[in-house]
């Protein structure tokens, strides 16, 4: 189990995540989506700041940063701000200085909800028949699960937005079940605890992610698919640090793009641009394998936006906190970007990333989509089951 970082001090904490080997470039205050914007923000001022004068977080600071690593990517020391951050806005929740959250606080709630065991979650009613669904209580054992996270809650709350999120796990099922795999899904599961985390409810992290845990062991589990890549990240890369984790997580679409096979056909062509969200590139490390199943794709013409890959531009999102004009000059910018590809659809692998955008196309309470987004995996099941082998 790893050691809980924000139990450290802010200077010991810098020498964990390397802040101290700041080289003044600058690279990061240059790089970051806010400082383009015209935002004072300065990874770099911010941690010499609190190293130099030993004093609390600038709260405005610790909140405004989008943990999009882009500083992180482009850093020549290997600091990681981002989870500088992340450690520090735990510190501060305990000291009970609370982020400003959106939708009423809603998506907050829903996580307290889930963490607590005695709640039993109705959200598998959406499956497709031949989808099996298993209770963690039920004694049964199943190796191949897949995990769905939050979409069953967002689908509810943002379904002025039209965006079909449930849509996304039924093609993920779909094409998983092509290859051979019919994973599980659990009726009971719990968010990942992601956005609890990154906005610094460590305890609540800690709840949701101990019942996901305990469920997976109740069962007997080896695989978890995980098409969201937060939730991928989270459960990859977060989990083990905290869990004895004998699972092995596997990101969809990367498993996808190396089973799927492809025959040419005749089909209606169709130019797309692919959006590398923050959590799949950056933090996952996946480019190659959406491109790859892009390409494949009979009719399919992929042209990429100016910023791609480590370099892609930054949705916006910010964890449920924060929301405001910066965070819509982001949304505008991301899209902006995409539509002068001249392409008519935006493919992306998150669909929080969706949803943010959405609502930068929110005009009059209707979408005014000049570019349609699409998840790459309904996008997949959509144009491309048609010309698999």
């Amino acid at each position: 189990m790893g050691e809980a970082l924000s139990s450290l001090s802010p200077k010991e904490l810098a020498q964990k995540t390397r802040a101290y080997l700041c080289l003044d470039c600058s690279k990061c205050t240059a790089s970051c989506p806010l400082g383009r914007l015209g935002v004072t923000y300065s990874p770099r001022s911010f941690v010499q700041h609190l190293l130099i004068n030993d004093e609390g977080p600038d709260e405005a600071s610790l909140w405004r940063c989008l943990t999009c690593g882009l500083c992180h990517e482009r850093c020549p020391s290997d600091v990681d701000f981002p989870v500088f951050i992340r450690e520090l806005r735990s510190k501060a929740i305990e000291q009970g200085k609370m982020p400003h959250p959106t939708h009423s606080e809603t998506i907050q709630e829903v996580m307290r909800i889930l963490a607590k065991p005695e709640t039993k979650p109705q959200r598998t009613s959406w499956l497709s028949d031949w989808v099996p669904v298993i209770d963690g209580k039920s004694g049964q054992k199943v190796e191949d699960i897949y995990f769905v996270g939050c979409s069953p809650y967002l689908e509810t709350i943002f379904e002025h937005f039209n965006l079909s999120l449930l849509d996304t796990h039924l093609s993920a099922l779909e094409l998983l079940r092509l290859c051979g795999v019919k994973p599980y899904v659990l009726r009971d599961e719990r968010c990942c605890g992601h956005d609890a985390l990154w906005s610094g409810d460590t305890e609540l992290f800690m709840r949701l992610a101990s019942i996901n845990v305990e469920l997976w062991r109740s069962i007997g589990a080896r695989r978890i698919f995980v098409s969201c890549p937060e939730g991928y990240h989270t459960l990859s890369t977060v989990y083990p640090d905290h869990f004895d984790f004998p699972f092995e997580v596997i990101n969809t679409v990367k498993f996808l793009a190396e089973r799927l096979e492809f025959q040419p056909t005749k089909i209606e062509k169709v130019s797309v641009t692919y959006l590398d969200s923050c959590r799949m590139g950056r933090y996952g490390g996946i480019y190659d394998e959406p491109r790859l199943l892009l390409k494949n794709i009979a009719g399919v013409d992929l042209v990429e936006m100016e910023m791609n890959r480590e370099n892609a531009p930054c949705c916006g999102s910010n964890l449920w906190i924060n929301c405001d004009g910066i965070s819509k000059k982001l949304q505008n910018a991301c899209l902006d970007q995409a539509i002068q590809t001249g392409a008519g659809v935006l493919v992306c692998p998150c669909d929080k990333c969706r949803i943010h955008l959405a609502c930068a196309q929110l005009e009059n309470g209707f979408l005014n989509e000049t570019i349609r987004t699409e998840n790459i995996l309904s996008f997949l099941y959509r144009k491309g089951v048609n010309n698999l082998g």
